[in-house]
């Protein structure tokens, strides 16, 4: 009897027996991964050998989707890495992990794999009420992941989903209360093209004269924006445009590899002045609320200069990509969740809430788009 009640109350039964089971399987297997992978110190008690292994907290929440496991830091020369968390953890994944500001514990975020993060709408309204959710500078991207707005890289084969994601974030800027300028630039004159003449003809352009002279015309609302938030930093200090409540300006450059691949056929005049717009609005954009959005199917640097891709803090790289593709878009020896991806799931990394490769999966929209587009017009 006093080995149950210990039990339960190792196992915080106070909580719910399903909880308690689910607490000591996860705690169990942990265990047994620890002693695989030989992370452990040695001991001797008795004169017998024993493995000391590290202490474990740790926490479920969300009706069991999500958890926070703690590990101690028993100060091996061996690292943590070489235990696999998230194989152990069975259908868990870790989405974040950090050691903690004391140095005492590693800390994993977790969460079930199997229960689907994808929102769904089947109309406008439903999309615009979850909008409503979030702040007039913050664009969800699924269940539990929204974000503030960022220059952004995306990246995808053909038919995983770069489109449709693109409308998802599209139609949150179009229910906001603060005014969002979208700029269109699709060299390949396809859908995004036809959805960008639909919203702000003016603001739309397919051949590469007339995609340069819109950078041009961006560039140039950016010094006029300069000055203007220039007098309301000498009352706030390393404020940004969103504390001013000023209009975010976002540029959505699609099939960029496209635009690239016939720019470099031009003088070398013509490629620098392209690259000084790219840049400007790249590295000065964040405080001001001017933002470019690079969509392509690969970044590799013949196609995306790195000065630029370094500088995007947000990357998204949908589908089943290729090893090449992912180590351009985050890095090399940066490690990639391994799972079979479906339409509109990627990986995604943003300053704060996603500095290593994360799982995203965005919207299934069921209804017409550009029915949609007309509706939130009018």
């Amino acid at each position: 009897m006093f080995q149950v009640i210990i039990w339960l109350f190792r196992n915080k039964a106070y909580k719910g027996m399903k909880y308690a089971i689910s607490h000591y399987l996860t705690l169990l297997k942990l265990r047994k991964a620890f002693l695989d992978a030989n992370y452990y110190n040695k001991r001797v008690y008795f004169n017998t050998d024993v493995a000391e292994l590290p202490k474990i907290k740790l926490v479920f929440f969300n009706e069991y989707s999500k958890a926070k496991l703690f590990v101690e830091n028993i100060n091996l020369n061996k690292d943590i890495s070489v235990v696999n968390i998230s194989f152990a953890l069975d259908n868990f994944i870790v989405d974040r992990a950090y050691l903690s500001n004391d140095e005492l514990y590693y800390i994993f975020e977790i969460y079930d794999s199997n229960i689907d993060q994808q929102l769904k709408f089947r109309n406008i309204q439903e999309l615009r009420n979850h909008s409503s959710k979030s702040n007039d500078y913050t664009l969800f991207i699924d269940k539990s992941v929204s974000i503030s707005l960022y220059g952004t890289l995306l990246v995808g084969q053909t038919g995983s989903g770069k489109t449709y994601a693109l409308y998802s974030l599209i139609l949150q800027m179009l229910t906001k209360n603060v005014p969002y300028n979208i700029y269109f630039a699709d060299p390949k004159n396809s859908s995004l093209a036809v959805l960008g003449e639909r919203l702000s003809q003016e603001n739309t352009a397919t051949s590469i004269d007339d995609i340069v002279k819109l950078l041009q015309v961006f560039n140039e609302a950016m010094e006029v924006r300069k000055k203007d938030i220039k007098k309301d930093l000498s009352t706030k200090l390393e404020a940004t445009y969103a504390d001013f409540h000023y209009e975010p300006y976002i540029f959505i450059f699609d099939e960029f590899a496209s635009f690239q691949t016939i720019l470099q056929t031009m003088d070398k005049k013509k490629r620098d002045e392209v690259m000084k717009l790219l840049s400007q609005v790249v590295l000065q954009g964040r405080q001001l609320g001017f933002f470019i959005w690079i969509v392509m199917q690969k970044s590799d640097a013949t196609l995306l200069p790195t000065s630029l891709r370094e500088n995007l803090p947000v990357k998204f790289v949908l589908g089943n990509a290729e090893k090449q593709t992912y180590t351009t878009a985050f890095g090399a020896g940066v490690d990639v969740p391994e799972k079979e991806l479906s339409l509109g799931q990627g990986v995604f990394t943003c300053p704060i809430i996603a500095n290593s490769p994360k799982i995203c999966h965005f919207s299934y929209l069921d209804f017409d788009i550009l029915e949609a587009v007309n509706l939130l017009k009018s």
